[in-house]
């Protein structure tokens, strides 16, 4: 090898050789698949002599073994690259060589070839045909160039085609998809009277599982056969209902057959309190989860049922004795997923649901179903059922009308039924629903609106609304029922728990009746007073209730000798809290505040009708009665007489009490024989419970005869 030359030296001394040394390999590179492009055209060109040999610049290329013009001796090519050339194009540096000009030299022949090769470019016709003219002449070299690179052979395709090809491919798939669909459709298996006949049998005389397995499958597939997006849902539905009847039949034979097949494979003990016991099984593992499974698909039905009777068309008229029954029905489950607490939660929400806003039927059932989760299970299940129920029953309370009334009555007395069964239980619920009612008034009485506005402010309307009223009835009525009179005899003379919480009651409900003395919010005023004589009545609590009544006498509705004459209708003190702005002072509105005030003070009275103070509590009340009809300030002429009939039968019943008290022989400090006196006299027996059954049975017949009026008006 001959020794570097002074310029070489110099050039290496420069730094600048292993630069021009990347350039020159980026220019080979360039080369190399410039000529590969080149002879790949050369080909589609159709040359006479497609072994065609390489160009002088192609002489630095290393040769393949055979040469490049693939005779007999070296044989057809087995790949494009190692035809036209695989190696790298790299030159050694030679002796004396000026890499400069070397690199200049091959750049400029670089662009004379591209030049070149933009000059050759052919049309897509021309090069189609010669690719016909090479695979006549040549038919194994176009075989072998179809077989290796058949890209080389693809050409005269534009994007449009491209595009439409691949759209026709989308279509395809979807056809294919949707014939699946269809196959899968008519794969499912179709329900029958004759399946659901063969399967109701296999429960009832094998209690077989495998039967019962079908049975909630299809009974799944009924659940969720209106749904959209099934494949979606993950749902394996392999059952399909074909008609309404089959579909009735079909939820009605899983409901009934159900709990009856599980309690042969898995059965349960009640036990005296009420608890559930399971007993030994041999029930298989997976029962478990099918009980489970079918009770969440149970629950789906349950929700997607119609509910109300708005929602009920003609032709839909059996959905509610169909969700009625699924309620009822779903309560027989519990003793096998009382264990799964997310389940019960889930349960207890979708029966409180059903019972604040269906119909009546369907109230009752869900509420029995309650009940019966709420005897079964442990405290933590009643804890969760006392707190539910009560916040269930607040929102359907704010909206009381004609119509709503009787449901919300069923509503309340269901849900104090509740709260009586453990009455140790439910103290700290009552306790601190008390407490919110209590602390609710006094921000009310805080508020410096209701202060000085009065009627005209906003803040009293937080207490003086519907919600409130009846939230104060519902706890005397649980109060009434727990600590009755009847239920401490039952409970062998034991005081109830929820007794202490007769006086936090009574302060917050004369707390509202003293909160605004307006006479528009008298009928609210006769609604709490009605909830605290049957406090009075049930428990034998003495509440002074008589100078809250007799205060409307003093007021300005009964001041007045002619109040106006108004051609409206009798306000019904039942169904309103807040007279309309028309009704005071008019004659019409004094004579209901009368018939409404009159009835109230004979109950009170009557309630206290064989207390051995009655003489006491009856005098001031017989008094100022007398005092206002003298006076003519008691109103009109009918409001005047009701009164005074009124303060007659109370003094003959205080005359009754006085000739019953001259015969004792205890002392007023003796309060064993207080309680008993005129023990067994029932109070309907007195001179005023006597006046007051009759004036009850009048009452009874005019509210049947009202209803019957409004329930026609209303139909037509």
């Amino acid at each position: 090898m001959a020794r570097p030359t002074k310029q070489f030296k110099k050039f290496v001394a420069s730094g600048k050789l292993k630069e021009t040394i990347g350039k020159r390999r980026s220019a080979a590179q360039s080369k190399k698949k410039f000529e590969g492009q080149k002879a790949q055209r050369q080909l589609q060109r159709g040359a006479a002599n497609p072994e065609h040999q390489l160009s002088d610049d192609e002489d630095e290329a290393p040769n393949f073994e055979g040469g490049a013009k693939g005779g007999k001796a070296g044989g057809v090519a087995k790949t494009v690259d190692e035809l036209f050339g695989a190696g790298g194009l790299d030159v050694p540096i030679e002796e004396g060589s000026d890499l400069e000009e070397l690199s200049e030299d091959e750049d400029e022949s670089e662009d004379e070839e591209a030049g070149e090769g933009e000059e050759d470019e052919l049309d897509e016709e021309a090069m189609a045909k010669a690719m016909a003219d090479l695979e006549k002449k040549d038919p194994e070299f176009f075989k072998h160039l179809k077989a290796e690179d058949p890209g080389l052979l693809e050409f005269g395709m534009d994007v449009d085609e491209d595009e439409d090809e691949e759209e026709e491919e989308e279509e395809d798939e979807e056809m294919e998809e949707d014939e699946d669909e269809e196959e899968a459709e008519r794969t499912k298996t179709v329900v029958t009277m004759r399946m659901l006949r063969g399967w109701r049998e296999g429960m009832i005389k094998q209690h077989s599982l495998r039967s019962l397995r079908k049975m909630l499958t299809a009974f799944r597939a009924a659940a969720h056969m209106n749904e959209e997006g099934e494949q979606g849902s993950g749902l394996d539905l392999r059952y399909t209902i074909p008609s309404a009847d089959v579909f009735n039949r079909l939820v009605v034979t899983a409901l009934k057959f159900t709990p009856v097949v599980l309690a042969h494979h898995k059965p349960f003990k009640t036990l005296p309190n009420g608890r559930i016991k399971l007993g030994a099984s041999k029930a298989p593992a997976t029962l478990d989860r099918l009980i489970l499974s079918h009770f969440s698909t149970l629950l789906h039905l349950l929700k997607s049922l119609p509910s109300t009777p708005s929602a009920l068309g003609e032709e839909e008229e059996g959905a509610g004795g169909l969700l009625a029954l699924a309620v009822s029905e779903s309560a027989k489950l519990l003793p096998w997923v009382l264990g799964a607490r997310k389940h019960v939660r889930a349960y207890l929400k979708t029966l409180l649901e059903l019972w604040s806003s269906a119909s009546d039927s369907v109230r009752v059932a869900s509420f029995l179903a309650i009940r019966r989760m709420f005897v079964a299970g442990d405290e933590a299940i009643k804890d969760i059922c006392l707190r539910n129920i009560y916040k269930a029953l607040l929102p359907p309370l704010r909206l009381t009308s004609v119509h709503t009334l009787p449901s919300l009555n069923l509503m309340k007395n269901s849900a104090s039924e509740l709260y009586q069964l453990e009455p140790a239980l439910s103290y700290q619920h009552a306790f601190t629903f008390i407490r919110m009612l209590a602390v609710h008034l006094r921000n009310v009485v805080r508020s410096s609106t209701a202060g000085k506005a009065g009627e005209d402010g906003a803040a009293f309307r937080a207490v003086y609304n519907w919600a409130f009223v009846h939230a104060i009835d519902f706890w005397s009525q649980v109060l009434s029922g727990a600590a009755g009179t009847e239920t401490q005899a039952a409970r062998g003379g034991l005081e109830s728990p929820l007794k202490p919480l007769i006086y936090p009651l009574v302060q917050v409900a004369l707390g509202v009746v003293r909160l605004l003395p307006s006479s528009r919010y008298f009928p609210l005023r006769f609604h709490i007073l009605s909830s605290l004589i049957r406090l009075v009545s049930l428990t034998g609590t003495y509440i002074p209730l008589a100078p809250f009544l007799l205060e409307i006498l003093d007021s300005a509705e009964f001041r007045k000798a002619n109040p106006k004459k108004a051609t409206l209708k009798p306000l019904d003190m039942a169904y309103v809290i807040r007279a309309p702005a028309a009704y005071p002072k008019t004659r019409v509105y004094q004579e209901g505040l009368g018939e409404e005030l009159v009835w109230l003070l004979s109950e009170y009275h009557a309630t206290l009708a064989t207390d051995v103070a009655f003489p006491e509590i009856a005098l001031p009340v017989v008094l100022s009665i007398r005092r206002h009809v003298k006076r003519g300030s008691a109103g009109s002429p009918k409001v005047s007489t009701q009164l005074k009939a009124l303060a007659d039968k109370i003094d003959a019943n205080r005359a009754w009490v006085e000739s019953k008290r001259r015969n004792v022989g205890f002392a007023p400090r003796d309060r064993s024989e207080l309680a008993r006196f005129c023990q067994d006299v029932k109070p309907e027996t007195t001179p005023l419970g006597g006046w007051v059954r009759i004036q009850r049975k009048a009452r009874e017949t005019k509210r049947r005869e009202v209803e019957k009026a409004m329930r026609e008006e209303r139909d037509e």
